[in-house]
């Protein structure tokens, strides 16, 4: 009896010890990899990911014709933008840009200024200085909404999970006055974009996006990777262009660049 008593004890102290112990699992998370830092944008302000224009002229994330629904073309073809190879006349641009409003979260990221990635537990903030914005990722576990009621957002409801060593995000809620690049590329209200960002070197840090949006396309398409450089010694600083500024800006330059006026006949 005795015998049997201290096996009993020792069967109960041992559970307890396994129970305390840390479990390792075969899905268990992988630690987090390192994104922080201020990157920004290789190449010039009108190309920067240096798109074959003649292969494309339509965006500056693909190097591909994109898969326009009648819809998608005919909204490609309503935005006239101010820069690129369908860069329209001063008076016929009509970049949402020009009103001072804000640029949108995939725009801001073509624009060669430098963004501020920081990393914190369940999440990662991307601090834009063109247009002094901040855009949050949730990475704490939480799934991807089926939709956001308190939306649409000029930067979006982002959701994002680990696999390895890259940061997967899912962007839905965009608000699609905005574009998703200098170019106009247009993307609906239904838009969800898919975002796959690594660090590729201590000093480069890749993305690629993929396009889901029934509304304006036929079937998804994915951009070509686009590689940040890491800043050194860099801040991000203020660019905002303010509705006040409209004013000096057509007097400097739109006025100057936009033909003169038809002149009047009288019958």
């Amino acid at each position: 009896m005795q015998t049997n008593h201290f096996r009993h004890v020792w069967f109960w102290l041992a559970l307890a010890v396994f129970a305390a112990a840390p479990q390792v699992s075969a899905q268990q998370v992988v630690k987090p990899a390192d994104l922080s830092g201020v990157w920004i944008a290789p190449g010039g302000r009108l190309n920067p990911v240096q798109a074959d224009r003649r292969a494309n002229p339509q965006s500056q994330w693909s190097t591909e014709m994109l898969p326009f629904t009648a819809e998608g073309r005919a909204a490609f073809e309503a935005n006239k933008p101010g820069r690129g190879p369908r860069a329209a006349k001063p008076v016929e641009v009509n970049d949402p840009q020009e009103g001072a409003n804000p640029n949108g979260l995939y725009r801001t990221m073509m624009y060669a200024r430098p963004f501020e990635i920081v990393q914190t537990p369940g999440k990662v903030i991307q601090l834009f200085g063109w247009g002094l914005s901040w855009r949050n990722i949730y990475a704490d576990g939480r799934p991807v909404p089926d939709a956001v009621p308190a939306g649409p957002f000029w930067y979006g409801h982002s959701v994002g999970k680990w696999e390895g060593d890259t940061l997967v995000v899912t962007t839905l809620a965009l608000d699609e006055r905005a574009w998703l690049d200098e170019w106009g590329t247009p993307y609906s209200a239904e838009a969800r974009i898919e975002e796959r960002w690594r660090r590729i070197a201590p000093d480069k840090l890749q993305l690629q996006i993929t396009v889901n949006d029934p509304v304006y396309y036929t079937k998804s398409w994915l951009s070509i990777p686009v590689t940040f450089a890491l800043q050194r010694g860099v801040d991000p600083i203020e660019i905002i262009f303010a509705p006040m500024d409209m004013a000096t800006f057509n007097e400097t330059l739109r006025k100057p660049a936009s033909p003169p006026a038809e002149p009047q006949t009288h019958q």
